[in-house]
């Protein structure tokens, strides 16, 4: 029981750790304090996503595989459908950013302006990567159908809602009633059907 409590509280602590490097009072922080290395900054808030998440994963591997009930191949199918959905939903949602600034790896150019980009996925919902996130974490749980798959979800899925909570807000600061607009007009995670 001790070993799910400690997943669980690794996850918070790498959604808060995230959050708040990603938030503006820290950027502006570091921006102070760093001078003219601040361009470093999204390389190395990646970095350390990319370690804590690898981290977090071992972790993760080292629980016991308590199954919550044992997978047929009809669960097995619908596990994999999400988990491939998932990950076609989340390339198709990187395409529309370029990928060395998202990465932090064009950190000798200068940062242009951001625009409200409302093409391709974005144009059917408003955060269509964690869209892929939600679809992927919850069919490796429907393949896993493990404690420990079950808890990474839920975090995932709890963090991700807080951060698309803060993400807006930073949004509606940044464009204003153009992003308000594109709100009311575009649903947030799950494409309207009607």
């Amino acid at each position: 029981m001790l070993s799910y409590l400690l997943q669980i509280f690794f996850w918070a602590a790498y959604g808060v750790l995230h959050s708040v490097l990603a938030g503006t009072r820290a950027k502006h922080f570091f921006q102070q304090k760093m001078g003219n290395s601040f361009r470093y900054y999204r390389l190395i808030y990646n970095g350390i996503a990319f370690v804590l998440l690898i981290a977090l994963w071992w972790y993760q591997r080292s629980l016991p595989t308590d199954r919550l009930w044992m997978v047929d191949f009809r669960v097995d199918v619908l596990g994999n459908m999400s988990l491939f959905l998932g990950m076609i939903v989340a390339f198709l949602a990187l395409k529309e950013y370029d990928m060395g600034e998202f990465l932090g790896l064009l950190f000798w150019k200068k940062q242009a302006p951001n625009q409200l980009k409302t093409s391709g996925m974005l144009h059917y919902v408003r955060h269509p990567l964690y869209t892929g996130t939600f679809l992927v974490v919850w069919g490796l749980f429907l393949k896993d159908a493990s404690l420990a798959t079950l808890i990474m979800a839920a975090c995932i899925n709890i963090y991700t809602r807080i951060g698309i909570y803060f993400e807006e807000k930073k949004l509606i600061s940044s464009f204003g009633d153009d992003y308000l607009a594109y709100r009311r007009r575009v649903p947030m995670l799950f494409p309207k059907i009607f």
